[in-house]
């Protein structure tokens, strides 16, 4: 993939890891855990697996997260208050819940681009808080406006990747117009890995949604049922990160790429396990909130997708950075995930 600043001056992908991993890591005292720093929520985890990050990792992801929210803000509230003013006052902490989607994406495409191996400038940094945005929007259209709504949003879409064309209707689309336009003038989306990525995200969020608003999912038999919803949740978030890292990133190795799709998939059920209470009162079936025993069965994901990622990224900062926010999310969403039950009259995914 070629970069349109970075044409000309490409630099090799990382390569991936031959098995043998940093002393760092071989020394690490089991005890340490991101669990026992302040703040974070307590959960059992395998404390002396060789993927388990540093308090120091964790604390990272800390710091920086703080950070990101003022860049986020700097790149998406002139275009918020130039072309749609009223979702800072919207009721539901609309605005609030975009920037914090979006503070999270800047922090993925962090890991994301080092994992490639390239350093994570100011440039990139608007890339991933530009697509946190985009994504808000999109998903608002799918889900807050009803199913004539979303069916109709989806040929559009399907329209504007196809030709081009988009038909601005409301402010509302104004700034999901105005901001998919830098973010697409950000990169050569012809390229055709980015290219790809993009239609195959597509046609993902398409086939979830139908499926939803459908309802034939509910009429299967339960092991086919379960099959395909955790298949959906995998697709729509696995092709999310290989789209940021396709626009952040100017190459990378076409082996690493399963691994980050490994990332977004865990993302989706992490996101999901979280909402589960606020998705239920919505209905919508999610294999989180549909298998028998939830909190179980992320802890198993979790486990088995964050040691293949330990062992099957690059050895950098990146596969650190990774894995350390995915911990931490981890963690913070099993909390949202007992508040939500003692609490289900308000619940939206935030990081915090």
């Amino acid at each position: 993939m070629n970069d349109r600043d970075d044409r000309g001056k490409n630099r090799p992908a990382a390569t991936t890891p031959s098995g043998r991993d940093s002393a760092r890591v071989r020394d690490r005292p089991a005890s340490a855990s991101p669990v026992n720093l302040s703040g974070v929520p307590r959960v059992a985890l395998p404390g002396d697996a060789p993927w388990h990050p540093d308090p120091a990792e964790i604390e990272k992801v800390e710091t920086l997260m703080r950070g990101y929210r003022g860049t986020v803000v700097a790149c998406l509230e002139p275009a918020v208050r130039a072309h749609y003013p009223e979702l800072i006052e919207s009721p539901g902490d609309e605005y609030r819940k975009m920037l914090e989607l979006s503070t999270k994406m800047t922090l993925v495409g962090h890991a994301c681009c080092e994992i490639a191996g390239y350093p994570y400038d100011e440039r990139r940094r608007t890339i991933g808080s530009l697509f946190g945005g985009c994504c808000f929007l999109a998903d608002s259209f799918i889900d807050d406006f009803g199913p004539d709504a979303t069916r109709e949003y989806l040929e559009r879409i399907e329209l504007l990747l196809t030709t081009g064309w988009f038909d601005v209707r409301t402010d509302r689309e104004r700034l999901f117009y105005a901001i998919v336009s830098r973010l697409f003038a950000s990169r050569d989306v012809l390229d055709p890995i980015l290219r790809q990525a993009i239609l195959l995200l597509f046609e993902a969020q398409k086939r979830d949604t139908e499926l939803r608003l459908s309802g034939d999912v509910a009429l299967l038999p339960r092991r086919q049922q379960l099959s395909l919803l955790r298949h959906c949740a995998r697709d729509r978030s696995g092709h999310a990160i290989t789209v940021l890292t396709g626009f952040v990133a100017p190459e990378i190795a076409l082996s690493v790429l399963p691994y980050l799709f490994t990332a977004g998939a865990m993302i989706m059920h992490i996101d999901d396990h979280g909402d589960c209470y606020s998705d239920l009162r919505h209905g919508r079936l999610t294999y989180l909130n549909q298998v028998r025993n939830p909190g179980a069965t992320l802890r198993k994901i979790f486990v088995e997708h964050i040691a293949r990622l330990h062992a099957g990224l690059p050895i950098n900062s990146g596969r650190d950075l990774m894995i350390a926010f995915l911990t931490r999310y981890f963690v913070t969403r099993l909390e949202k995930h007992r508040l939500q039950k003692e609490r289900s009259d308000s619940a939206w995914a935030v990081y915090e």
